[in-house]
């Protein structure tokens, strides 16, 4: 394989963000396998991964579109700027991503259409309006949340105690913003962007990303707590634990090299929020 190829190839799996994608795709397997009580038939699973694949891909390279004239003086080596992927290819990604989610979503019915479509709109709205503003974790608020209750849905299985995850998991879903926007905060303060975590500097945004990561567990907590018969917790216990190593982990990391620490911050509170997530759906909807 020529380099130019190998570089072009590398250049289209990083385009739509490869770890956040595989994150959600992760995501989307596992709370069909709850949803479902074990594995869904591939006729299911296959077209529901996909149709989730396909949102992700549009929301990435919209994304990468969006960002190309910042990207091209502060990123250069990002694919767009690099030409490793060209402005054609990526808005055929965009398009293509599009195409696979609708073809992949519909089957499942109007309603889980409707929250597919949702997620994904919100996803592109973050990228066209919301990204550089102080609203910018907004659109984290009302998306990630969607996840489980569509998987649920879209299986025929929906579950309407999955909306407590919007006033639980409020917090934790803006800290996977924070995380994940804490690498570009020296870039975006230089740009003068009035963002949240530009405002808030490299270390308060990495202070703030695992403060509200740690809410998720406790609010849970709280939550089941005020129960005349509360469930077994022993999941969200188990979830709170791994929080804190991930955040050990992070803090070491961190210790060692800055740079690298706000790197690993966010699949680590990904993964937390993820686990969390996972966590509150076994313990109400067993």
């Amino acid at each position: 394989m020529k380099p130019a190829w190998r570089r072009s190839i590398r250049g289209y799996l990083l385009l739509p963000h490869l770890v956040p994608v595989l994150v959600v795709e992760l995501a989307t397997a596992t709370f069909a396998v709850i949803a479902w009580d074990g594995f869904p038939p591939a006729r299911l699973l296959v077209p529901l991964l996909l149709a989730m694949l396909g949102g992700q891909l549009a929301i990435g390279a919209t994304n990468e579109l969006v960002d190309l004239p910042s990207d091209a003086v502060g990123k250069p080596s990002k694919p767009l700027p690099s030409g490793a992927v060209s402005l054609r290819g990526a808005r055929v990604m965009t398009l293509v991503g599009l195409l696979l989610m609708i073809a992949c979503g519909l089957p499942f019915g109007s309603l889980a259409f409707a929250l597919l479509a949702l997620g994904t709109g919100l996803g592109v709205a973050y990228d066209l309006w919301f990204k550089q503003t102080a609203w910018s974790w907004l659109p984290y608020l009302l998306a990630l949340p969607l996840l489980p209750i569509w998987v649920f849905t879209a299986l025929g299985r929906p579950e309407p105690r999955l909306l407590w995850l919007y006033p639980l998991g409020a917090l934790a879903t803006v800290g996977v913003h924070f995380a994940q926007a804490l690498p570009d905060v020296a870039i975006d303060r230089q740009a003068g962007l009035p963002t949240a975590t530009s405002r808030l500097g490299g270390g308060p945004t990495f202070l703030a990303s695992w403060m509200t990561t740690l809410s998720a567990p406790l609010s849970s907590w709280i939550a089941f707590a005020r129960l005349d018969h509360a469930p077994d917790i022993s999941a969200i216990a188990a979830a709170a634990g791994m929080t804190i190593l991930f955040l050990a982990v992070n803090l070491t990391i961190l210790g060692l090299n800055r740079r690298t620490g706000f790197a690993a911050c966010f699949p680590l509170v990904a993964l937390s929020t993820l686990i969390n997530g996972l966590a509150w759906t076994i313990t109400v909807a067993p």
